[in-house]
């Protein structure tokens, strides 16, 4: 039960973090810190993944963190944050699996808008949104694989 409610928890953050990535380029702090505050109190009793593993998920979203920082914020940072919190969820190979995911999807979509010259190597877009079509995929997968 409080296993899915992290999935739910995950989801809607990543939803409501994804609007707001792309209508103003930030992600609200109140909401990373609700976010981070439901999660934390749902993982006390999931018993799914250990605490080594939430702490290594965690770590995940902390080296983003570091690489915003080392970049002067060309990562945002607000990402990395995100990623902390579904490290709390997720665990390590989870959250490693997530940040993959999107950042692949990412990859594509860059290619894609400069091959049709709509951007070039210097726009930036937004990440969260990635990182929901990546949760997504990775729900979507997990329901087929157990289907």
């Amino acid at each position: 039960m409080y296993e899915d409610a992290v999935i739910w928890i995950l989801l809607g953050l990543l939803i409501l973090c994804s609007i707001q990535d792309l209508l103003k380029k930030k992600i609200g702090l109140w909401l990373i810190v609700a976010g981070g505050g439901m999660m934390l109190v749902s993982i006390l009793f999931c018993n799914s993944i250990t605490l080594v593993d939430r702490l290594g998920g965690i770590a995940v979203g902390g080296t983003v963190l570091l690489i915003s920082l080392a970049t002067k914020g060309k990562i945002g940072f607000g990402d990395g944050l995100l990623l902390c919190i579904s490290g709390m969820g997720l665990g390590f190979w989870g959250n490693l699996e997530l940040f993959a995911v999107a950042l692949f999807l990412a990859a594509a979509v860059s290619i894609a808008l400069m091959m049709l010259r709509l951007a070039d190597r210097k726009k930036s877009i937004p990440f969260v949104p990635f990182l929901l079509s990546g949760y997504v995929f990775i729900l979507a997968a997990n329901m087929k694989g157990s289907a």
